[in-house]
């Protein structure tokens, strides 16, 4: 039996019963070995064919079994998928279950299940993963003319033995944007600062100086001190409040390494963090961040942004603004927009920027040796990647949440000529209308696929958010950090563990010591030292070492 017992812990996320179904017609499909077609022609065989398939089943989605794009792809391909759909609480350990007893399925799906280190034990060591390279060159034109137009993505999910065992989720090409290219942004009351007389800070101090203004000045006018200058979130996405002014000090993200000149250096324990952090501590002390901040969930960092009847927030950190006000609400959100990044005392003036590389470090699909056709199912998977297929995939159906733009609107940065355009309901429908795609299962969008949808009338309306985030996101753009985006990086064996062992402690541990030296539990002056020395306990350098030794093996 294959050695395989921490495949998925690693791996996924996880939530609720798995369910073994065939979706779409229950004919008696072919479980022997067929003829496909010639590469990119559909149907892919003459009589129906089954796979078996694992899905991690998102919250978001609803069923499979009745799931229009998975009927239509059926119908169009000749492929039936036998979907074990598995929601996610226990995830892993199911998954462990099957793959420990060798009874697992042909193809699994979820969005970056592999990273490159597990692609290398269960590709390259445990041989649970077959290679695609041959499989890619002979069929699947769509996935070779992708990583041909982007060699970044083939580089990136090829594994050092040169095999390619996953296709990636890849939301757009490499130097494309979304809103999530920028995660660690602040949202600033505009409104405040036109009532109260004041520009657009720029500078850490200028900052300080807005929200005492915002905190002592009744920009609600209501006449009571009930206004909030500052707040954010924990458990979720960049709403801690020290990501976005760390890095007026120096550059700082939650990989907790800065990559320059090829070479990995530690950022967690920097003089200039020490300083950032005082800086927000002194913010603290006067009652200008929302204590809540550092324990509040999104739901309660959400009730203070739409606090009934009158506005409270000054400014909220957090990856977009729908996390703190309802979009609906057109009056309270247009307020908010982003900060650009503030200039520390030393100078330093920058934000990190993911860019698009990072999507593509881990595996999305991938083909098991227990697959009886991988020809049918690397052209099943080849298939759902043309462009009309991945937006089917991504947003819905066409004529129903999507359709061609109209002649002379233009995209997201209201410069490019748009190609679709989103349904008027849209955003009002997306949340009952998963049934009709796939989220972001295993595609490959072209380059700025989001800027091509039309953005017309209001940029604050809820129907053109997206596009109001992607806006907001240039602005930060020319703020990018000075910094290499960190590639996938694959470790043998023994490596990959203690990094797992490794991580996780550390991050945690770096989280609640920046708590603790916000509000005062702990000094950064004589407890500075002792937060270093608990790094190292926690294997800092090594980890930093690690990263290097696995970076050299890739550049040489």
């Amino acid at each position: 039996m294959k050695k395989v017992f921490i495949f998925l812990t690693v791996l996924l996320l996880a939530v609720s019963p798995m369910i073994f179904a065939g979706g779409g017609s229950q004919a008696s499909p072919s479980r022997t070995a067929v003829e496909v077609s010639a590469p990119g022609v559909l149907p892919i065989t003459k009589e129906k064919v089954t796979l078996d398939v694992l899905w991690n089943l998102e919250p978001y989605y609803t069923d499979l079994l009745t799931n229009s794009h998975i009927i239509e792809f059926e119908a169009l391909t000749n492929v039936h998928a036998n979907f074990i759909q598995v929601a996610s609480e226990g995830f892993g350990e199911r998954l462990n279950l099957l793959l420990n007893s060798g009874e697992y399925p042909e193809v699994i799906i979820s969005t970056g299940f592999a990273s490159a280190s597990d692609l290398v034990r269960y590709g390259t060591m445990e041989k649970i993963l077959i290679p695609l390279n041959s499989l890619i060159e002979e069929q699947a034109p769509n996935i070779k003319a992708y990583y041909a137009k982007y060699p970044w993505v083939k580089e990136a999910i090829t594994s050092p033995d040169g095999n390619m065992y996953a296709i990636p989720t890849i939301d757009s090409g490499a130097k494309s944007l979304n809103h999530v290219s920028i995660s660690y942004k602040l949202w600033l009351n505009t409104e405040w600062l036109n009532k109260l007389g004041l520009s657009k800070p720029t500078t850490t101090e200028e900052f300080r100086t807005v929200l005492r203004a915002f905190k002592t000045r009744d920009p609600n006018g209501n006449g009571r001190a009930d206004e909030i200058p500052l707040t954010g979130a924990q458990g979720t996405w960049a709403a801690d409040p020290w990501y976005y002014l760390l890095n007026a000090f120096g550059y700082y993200d939650d990989t907790l390494v800065a990559l320059r000149n090829n070479t990995f250096t530690p950022t967690a324990n920097q003089d200039y963090i020490r300083d950032g952090l005082a800086y927000i501590k002194s913010l603290y002390d006067e009652g200008l961040i929302d204590p809540a901040a550092f324990t509040q969930t999104l739901e309660q960092m959400t009730a203070v942004g739409n606090n009934p009847g009158t506005v409270i927030m000054g400014a909220a950190v957090c990856g977009h603004i729908q996390m703190a006000v309802d979009i609906n609400n057109v009056e309270r959100s247009k307020v908010y927009t982003v900060l650009e990044p503030l200039t520390g005392p030393s100078g330093y003036r920058g934000i990190p920027f993911a860019g698009d590389e990072r999507k593509s470090s881990s595996g999305s699909f991938a083909i098991t040796d227990k697959c009886i056709n991988p020809a049918v199912a690397i052209k099943w998977a080849d298939a759902h990647n043309t462009n009309y297929w991945s937006l089917r995939q991504n947003v819905g159906k066409k004529g129903v949440h999507w359709d061609d733009a109209d002649p002379g609107t233009f995209g997201m940065d209201g410069i490019t000529p748009a190609q679709y355009k989103y349904a008027p309901d849209f955003y009002e429908t997306v949340n009952i209308s998963n049934n009709d795609k796939l989220g972001s299962a295993f595609r490959l969008l072209e380059e700025d696929w989001n800027n091509l949808f039309a953005v017309t009338g209001d940029i604050n309306e809820p129907s053109n958010y997206v596009g109001r985030l992607y806006r907001e996101t240039l602005k930060l753009v020319p703020y990018a950090a000075d910094v290499q985006i960190i590639p996938p990086l694959a470790y043998d064996e023994n490596t990959s563990v203690r990094m797992s062992q490794i991580s996780a402690p550390l991050s945690d541990f770096v989280k609640s010591s920046f708590v603790e030296f916000i509000t005062g539990r702990k000094n950064l002056t004589s407890d500075w030292n002792t937060y270093k020395q608990g790094l190292e306990q926690l294997g800092y350098s090594e980890y930093v070492r690690n990263m290097q030794t696995a970076y050299n093996a890739i550049k040489k």
